[in-house]
């Protein structure tokens, strides 16, 4: 059991991924468990890529700027993916909001 935040996230075929906080100093850290894929660029600035284990382009996510909620810019190349890739998001959002709010 931990104190830190951590985030199970099902998806309707029955899988899941979790987000949870590591413990650091400075900045804030997760990691992704059972997500099966790899993460390129800035996550929290939500400006990045989803690759598979073979370095395929699965899916680009980039946060529009100057909009008064969020707003995204989702590319999924592979539609078997199009579900965990729109949860990761929305798990993301929701994980800022909740970081926002308690500072």
């Amino acid at each position: 059991m931990t104190l830190l935040p951590r985030f199970e996230i099902q998806l309707r075929d029955g899988s899941s991924f979790v987000i949870r906080k590591k413990l650091t100093f400075w900045r804030d850290k997760y990691e992704f468990d059972n997500l099966g894929l790899r993460i390129e660029g800035n996550i929290w600035d939500l400006d990045f890529k989803l690759l598979d284990d073979r370095d395929q382009l699965i899916a680009e996510i980039k946060k529009e700027l100057f909009h008064l909620t969020s707003t995204y810019t989702v590319t999924v190349l592979e539609d078997a993916y199009a579900d965990l890739v729109i949860s990761l998001c929305v798990a993301i959002d929701y994980v800022e909001m909740l970081e926002s709010q308690s500072h």
